[in-house]
């Protein structure tokens, strides 16, 4: 693949031929369409050129090739009809194709100028050595070459981790658009009943899913390798580990007509290592036995055994597949490389998977053994110790674990206090189409202690009633500790504006009710304002996000950034926050820290979404985040059921009362 990449990159093309190059391969493509008529949609065709053109000659070509077959699709499509316009279908296809291609000629321009950096910076390091070894003759210019050649090498890895860093965010980001806007059109396809696209739909999401994958795992052994990789120690029952990773990939191993069988050992008991690589090295293993086994038998053997410097665990994975010989096994787990020549081009596959795993392994701190024979299978065994050897002593703090969910509305709890049977009536109707539970109470004393018992989202308040009114009500909770930060709407016929505000109500809607004010004011100060607040610099995103999340029953209000997000959260509480860490004016740690110090905000649920790779200092810092996701790993309708099932978690906490 260095080979390939250096070659598209390593050319010297002019300015005239760079652009010219560009339409010479389009219209190649058009005449081959043109004259061999395909049964796929004709700018499929055009997707390997401008992945080409963007690769070998730089993001400018890369766009004029899209603009160019944008326009070449669309005179096939009218050639094809014997229209003189295009249909909605084909024009909502030429939409994602322009979207897919300018994003792949964003994407690989970035590729291409990072592979000419290093290019570049190899070129420096190579040059240096040469006047090393011409210098020989002379001790005082060798200790001077030398030091050059130290300051190159110390520049080159410099390089390298700034590559790292800007694979993360140009390539990780622009994936995640691709693969968030698939599924935005995915589901704008099938409202349309454009059946015929969502195949290719499909198809491209999943492809973006697949090279998302890919970076990452180039990026993980990159890091690994420049030990800038991270772990984090967490408990972990053994057994129930194992089982839960077996039952992850069961549909894989049986989709050959594999079985999967669990060997488990007694005695497996606890382990505290990091979960995450240790079920991705399970994972890489299964997937691979799967891949090399048809209608056999996959065995995964877990046992434990004592050892002088601790408990070591043993991981085993026994398949009856195609086995290996020990020269296949001698190039195993280099990266990108499989068994031989005819195994990738039987099987596919990239040749990370295993390199990633003893990467993996070797971080925490065991290693990967592999036993096989033509023709009888292959098994290979993961070391580990039970207890990860610590570097810092201190381990992070993992977010709580999500909970069930219960029968709530969406929106949040609201609390009615009128003495009016019909009032209650009408509000508790009004609310529940607006997406909000609803609790009553007839008189200002229940309404209290309801108040104090269930903490609603919002109170609507009635003013006149017997025994105790609604202004003592008001004064009462925003007397209380445990009740103040609940925002108050007085709902009356004598609701006066300036009292309810000097009282402490955040708002008043007099009766009869206009119900377009009552729901403006709910969604400025209920879950509807609250629910969710986005908090990104992206706008992009924050849409991609917002049209999810809505179609999810959420209400949605966004930030660019954190200053701007307290603002927000000053006015009305959300329900919930979805992060972004690195944004101008106030990044995320600081509005994560000035958010728990905020009254009535210290269990607010925070996810944090981001591209930028967590290093442990900064997973510390995010100890009072709930979630921490990486944009890209986490489809946008997996953000939108993380955010339920914290939601319900926090519900069930807040109404574990029993009902009125």
């Amino acid at each position: 693949m260095r080979r390939f990449m250096e070659t598209l990159t390593g050319h010297g093309f002019g300015p005239v031929a760079r652009y010219v190059l560009p339409a010479a391969a389009v219209a190649a493509a058009t005449l081959l369409r043109f004259l061999t008529p395909l049964d796929v949609a004709p700018f499929l065709l055009y997707l390997p050129v401008v992945f080409l053109t963007a690769l070998a000659l730089g993001r400018g070509p890369g766009i004029l090739a899209v603009m160019i077959s944008l326009l070449a699709a669309a005179w096939l499509f009218l050639r094809s009809d014997g229209t003189a316009s295009l249909s909605s279908g084909q024009v909502t296809a030429l939409v994602q194709y322009l979207v897919v291609g300018l994003a792949m000629a964003w994407v690989c321009d970035a590729l291409r100028r990072s592979m000419v950096e290093r290019e570049e910076v190899l070129g420096r390091i190579d040059a240096a050595n040469a006047g090393l070894r011409t210098s020989q003759a002379a001790l005082e210019d060798a200790r001077r070459d030398a030091e050059a050649a130290r300051e190159a090498a110390e520049y080159a890895n410099r390089a390298k981790s700034s590559f790292l860093a800007n694979m993360s965010h140009e390539l990780r980001t622009p994936l995640s658009a691709v693969i968030g806007y698939s599924e935005m059109l995915e589901e704008e396809a099938e409202e349309l009943g454009q059946d015929g696209l969502l195949k290719d739909l499909g198809k491209i999401k999943s492809n973006a899913k697949h090279l998302l994958g890919l970076i990452n795992d180039v990026l993980d052994l990159s890091k690994v390798e420049a030990e800038k990789m991270d772990t984090y120690a967490e408990d972990i029952d053994v057994e129930a580990f194992v089982r839960d990773a077996a039952g992850t990939v069961g549909a894989l191993v049986a989709k050959k007509g594999n079985r999967l069988v669990l060997d488990l050992g007694a005695n497996l008991g606890a382990a505290r290592s990091d979960a995450t690589k240790l079920r991705q090295c399970l994972f890489n293993l299964l997937s691979n036995a799967a891949k090399f086994t048809e209608a056999g038998t996959i065995t995964l053997n877990a046992r434990r055994e004592a050892d002088a410097g601790g408990d070591r665990l043993f991981l085993a994975v026994q398949d009856t597949g195609i086995g290996m010989s020990p020269e296949q096994i001698e190039r195993l787990f280099q990266r990108f490389v499989q068994a031989d020549g005819s195994t990738t081009r039987k099987y596919g596959g990239t040749g990370l998977g295993l390199a990633l795993t003893k990467a993996f392994a070797q971080l925490l701190g065991g290693e990967v053994a592999v036993a096989s024979e033509i023709g009888h299978g292959t098994r290979f065994t993961l070391i580990v110790p039970a207890v990860l050897p610590e570097s810092d002593g201190v381990d992070p703090v993992e977010g709580p674990a999500s909970d069930g969910a219960v029968g709530l509305g969406a929106r949040g709890l609201v609390l009615v206090i009128d003495d009016e049977a019909s009032q209650r009536d009408l509000m508790g109707r009004f609310l529940t189409r607006q997406g909000f539970s609803v609790r009553t109470a007839g008189d200002g004393r229940t309404g209290l202690d309801l108040a104090r018992t269930l903490l609603p989202r919002v109170i609507l308040l009635d003013v006149m009633m017997p025994e105790v009114d609604g202004w003592t009500v008001l004064a009462t909770l925003k007397g209380d500790k445990a009740t103040r930060d609940i925002p108050v709407v007085m709902v009356s016929f004598v609701a006066d504006a300036a009292l309810s505000a000097s009282l402490g109500a955040a708002d008043a809607v007099p009766k009869p009710v206009d119900w377009a004010r009552l729901k403006v004011v709910l969604d400025r100060l209920g879950a509807g304002a609250g629910d969710v607040l986005v908090v990104d610099d992206a706008a992009d995103m924050r849409e991609r996000l917002r049209t999810v999340l809505e179609r999810n029953g959420w209400s949605v209000r966004e930030a660019g950034d954190g200053a701007e997000a307290l603002d927000k959260v000053r006015e009305a509480p959300p329900r919930l926050v979805l992060l972004d860490l690195t944004m101008p004016v106030m990044d995320g740690f600081s509005f994560l820290h000035c958010l728990r110090g905020l009254p009535g905000c210290a269990e607010i649920p925070v996810v944090v979404l981001s591209a930028r790779d967590v290093t442990t200092a900064e997973r510390r810092q995010l100890a009072e985040a709930d979630r921490v996701l990486c944009k890209g790993d986490a489809s946008l309708q997996d953000i939108a059921t993380e955010l339920r099932k914290l939601d319900d978690r926090q519900r069930e906490g807040e109404h574990a009362a029993p009902s009125i």
